[in-house]
């Protein structure tokens, strides 16, 4: 006479997931000056802003948003990232003639198996969830971005014309509107 018995088996796994999202650009910079002193005027304008340099390039992390610009050719680079540790864990149930011998080890290899499937398949949607919040961030931060990088060009753009004004002769009158994005300079040669 046989008996059945009930076998369970519990699994668990802990994963660190992340994920990210990136978008890479150059900003429109005129060449009024030098390619060299454009660059000086960009590198000083954005750590007026709060960017540091990191290997050549100016960096800046606000809220898992990281903006790097490369001074020299403009290429801009901004990435959103996102981490998380999570622990999963499952328990899988099944019945069985015999609690010792073959059968019993086949249907606990069975229960594993689904097991680990199971808790597999629910990292996965963990995965696609954080890369989504990070695609999220990554939109929501993207405006300011463009935003506050338009503005660094604008304020060297105007820099830039104001040393090549000085260059070509002396600035007799300059009228700056900052609301309507208009400078005059007028020269005398």
């Amino acid at each position: 006479m046989s008996r059945a018995y009930r076998i369970r088996v519990k699994e668990s796994i802990q994963r660190n997931l992340s994920a990210s999202d990136e978008v890479c650009s150059n900003l429109e910079i005129l060449e009024i000056l030098a390619g060299e002193q454009m660059s000086e005027l960009l590198t000083k304008e954005l750590k007026r802003r709060g960017f540091a340099e990191q290997d050549g390039k100016l960096v800046r992390t606000q809220d898992a948003v990281t903006v790097s610009v490369d001074p020299k050719c403009g290429e801009v680079t901004v990435k959103a990232e996102r981490g998380v540790t999570v622990e999963l864990a499952t328990e899988k149930e099944g019945w069985g003639e015999d609690d010792v011998g073959s059968n019993s080890n086949q249907i606990r290899s069975k229960l594993k198996d689904q097991a680990r499937t199971e808790l597999e398949r629910r990292a996965q949607g963990q995965q696609e969830r954080l890369q989504g919040e990070a695609s999220e961030k990554l939109e929501g931060a993207l405006a300011d971005v463009r935003k506050e990088l338009n503005d660094a060009v604008n304020a060297v753009t105007r820099e830039a014309l104001k040393r090549k004004a000085a260059q070509m002769g002396e600035i007799k009158e300059m009228s700056e509107d900052p609301e309507a994005g208009s400078l005059t300079i007028k020269v005398e040669v």
